[in-house]
């Protein structure tokens, strides 16, 4: 700062100062400067848990990409690429998965109308359009199938066999799994860590499309 010449109107108390620019200092308002700083590390920090969570997200897609899976039937087994016993498979909304797991799994040989409706939802809040859906089974099981203490994966395949059996479908299961009420998520999981560790088996397209799943969950 310099030092004013005397001033024309009166000096009502010490020297009259003028700031020179803001190269070296300035008058800075400390509440707005700290409010922008927090903005800017909340900022940072988002952008740093998004760059992890994509490349973990990344990395496990590049290890499904990766992997095939092992057919058994009646002529023999057979390797399945995971792409192409499930093509496209991680991109679309859970309303689109869920039809398409249909076509990709055993229960494609069903028309999906005579199993499920579908309670649809459609709003306009605030100028922003939402449409989804919750799907309603048709016919359910008798009772919820809960993880349970200490039941053995080999337990679960018989319990969703029996679902199965009950619902008159194959891989019935899965979707009333997505729904939450009937089977419980957690089934989900450890069926396909038994399937990882070749504990247990399922039908090619029926393990590509739960082990999708186990890795990019959708629920309704």
């Amino acid at each position: 700062m310099r030092r004013e010449p005397d001033a024309v109107a009166p000096v009502l108390a010490g020297p009259i100062y003028r700031l020179r620019g803001r190269a070296g200092g300035g008058i800075v308002h400390m509440r707005s400067f700290l409010a922008r700083r927090a903005r800017i590390e909340r900022e940072q920090r988002e952008a740093r848990r998004v760059r992890i969570e994509r490349e973990q997200r990344a990395a496990r897609r590049t290890e499904l990409e990766n992997s095939v899976l092992h057919e058994v039937g009646p002529a023999g087994t057979r390797d399945i690429p995971f792409l192409e016993a499930s093509p496209g498979w991680f991109e679309g909304p859970r309303e689109n998965r869920f039809f398409a797991d249909w076509q990709r799994s055993s229960a494609c040989g069903h028309r999906i109308f005579d199993h499920w409706a579908f309670d649809i939802h459609d709003l306009d809040d605030r100028g922003r359009r939402e449409i989804d859906f919750i799907p309603r089974p048709l016919k359910m099981p008798a009772g919820k199938l809960a993880l349970g203490v200490n039941i053995s994966v080999h337990r679960l395949m018989e319990r969703i066999e029996a679902i199965d059996a009950e619902i008159g479908l194959t891989f019935a299961w899965f979707f009333l799994m997505t729904h939450g009420r009937w089977v419980d998520p957690d089934v989900g999981d450890a069926i396909a860590e038994g399937l990882r560790q070749g504990r247990v088996r399922l039908p090619g397209r029926d393990a590509a499309v739960l082990l999708a799943w186990a890795d990019k969950k959708y629920l309704f």
